[in-house]
């Protein structure tokens, strides 16, 4: 039975699933896009010092956590415009990877909701800057400021982490979110009780 162990040891030592350190994504005013296609960075949570990263998890992660019972709407798919005076935010995950693990997000300390694989959901915003934390394995940060009548995508980005799926949030183009909302169905979500 020990060399099972050691064996599971090895694995996750020296596998890209491994023992990952957690991922941060430091974006300022959308300047850095990273396309569908590139790899979650691990090493982004470098990029900004233990302060700043609490300072950063202080203005945009929620201080209780919350359970959603979420599912799935294969029936419809709305995709709406940005109202006069807001920003339209979509947040997209078009992958099954980690298919029924849950990525909550949430923007300036409150819970906007919930993604599983191939999910997307909208809200919309004030202009202004806003700090957003996305949570599944790990919690993923991002800082963009939005303009009035604008749309933005972000995504939630999957990797295969140590118990469950971790995650990355980065803005993407209008083009790469426009691909991805169109292979994804809406996330419906509430608390649960």
């Amino acid at each position: 039975m020990n060399w099972m162990l050691t064996l599971v040891l090895l694995f996750l030592t020296f596998s890209p699933v491994g023992l990952a350190s957690p991922v941060s994504a430091w974006q300022d005013d959308g300047k850095k896009q990273v396309d569908k296609d590139d790899d979650v960075d691990d090493d982004d949570d470098a990029k900004l010092t233990d302060q700043e990263k609490q300072e950063l998890e202080k203005k945009a992660c929620c201080e209780t956590d919350v359970k959603y019972d979420a599912d799935t709407d294969k029936k419809s798919h709305p995709t709406p415009e940005a109202s006069a005076g807001k920003a339209l935010v979509y947040v997209v995950r078009p992958t099954m990877m980690g298919n029924k693990i849950q990525t909550k997000l949430a923007v300036d300390g409150e819970w906007k909701g919930v993604n599983r694989g191939n999910n997307y959901f909208f809200f919309e915003l004030e202009p202004g800057e806003h700090y957003f934390c996305s949570k599944a394995e790990n919690r993923s940060l991002l800082k963009l400021s939005v303009e009035a009548g604008k749309t933005y995508f972000l995504q939630q980005k999957i990797k295969m982490g140590f118990m469950k799926a971790r995650n990355q949030l980065v803005q993407i183009s209008d083009e790469k979110g426009k691909e991805g909302l169109a292979k994804c169905h809406p996330s419906v979500f509430k608390p649960k009780q």
